[in-house]
């Protein structure tokens, strides 16, 4: 009878993939939204997964080009960044400054692009609107005879951030700072003092985070009847 047939070498089995690296990015802005004379500081976070080392980093800043912006930092030029080689679990961080001269809406973006492997591709892109405001305040009303108290009112300010109020010519009294709304709007007073000068003279609006803002006003001699006309005396 034939010798019976050796059992059959099992294939070896397949080695584990080799782990792949989880680089992946997140854009911020702070404070957002900004305001106009004020500074807004973006943040760029890159952080790798767990496995693998994440090699060939170069990160792309989607900056707005209509606002001023700092020095890019080490290792970033012309809106691009090389990236140090990540280790399993570690971050860098990209800051830049931007200085906005105006109100507008817009967006910055992050693109995250690697040499090496690359477990989610979909969390290499971020994106974050930002808007920036512009301050103002008005009189309300805009006239008065010295004695009298005009209601300031602004709006777009930085929330919480105390603002003070003056005018010039003439005496600004002695006031607390105003403390905006947490919608950046607020309601102040300002006094005319009994014997200050007559005119025009202009309210200005000063603090942290922002440019100062100025309005008229006009400073009569005489009383002011619906609708804001003068009766002189």
């Amino acid at each position: 009878p034939p010798a019976p047939r050796p059992p059959a070498a099992r294939p070896p089995a397949p080695l584990p993939p080799a782990p792949l690296a989880g680089p992946g990015v997140v854009v911020r802005a702070q404070p957002s939204p900004g305001y106009v004379g004020g500074k807004v500081v973006v943040t760029y976070t890159v952080r790798n997964g767990r496995n693998a080392s994440a090699t060939g980093l170069r990160l792309q800043l989607g900056l707005p080009g209509t606002i001023p912006s700092g020095p890019l930092p080490a290792g970033c030029t012309a809106g691009q960044c090389t990236l140090p080689d990540l280790t399993p679990g570690a971050s860098t961080v990209v800051r830049v400054v931007l200085s906005p001269d105006r109100a507008l809406r817009t967006s910055i973006t992050a693109t995250l692009t690697t040499t090496g492997t690359d477990a989610n591709r979909n969390d290499n892109r971020s994106r974050i609107p930002l808007r920036i405001l512009q301050p103002r305040i008005i009189a309300v009303p805009a006239i008065g005879k010295p004695g009298f108290v005009t209601s300031v009112r602004g709006k777009d300010f930085p929330p919480g951030a105390p603002v003070k109020l003056s005018w010039k010519p003439g005496i600004t009294a002695a006031a607390a700072p105003t403390l905006p709304n947490p919608d950046g709007t607020f309601i102040a007073q300002l006094l005319i003092l009994a014997k200050d000068q007559t005119g025009p003279r202009v309210i200005t609006a000063k603090g942290p985070g922002f440019s100062p803002v100025t309005t008229d006003f006009l400073v009569v001699l005489g009383t002011i009847t619906p609708p804001d006309e003068v009766i002189r005396r």
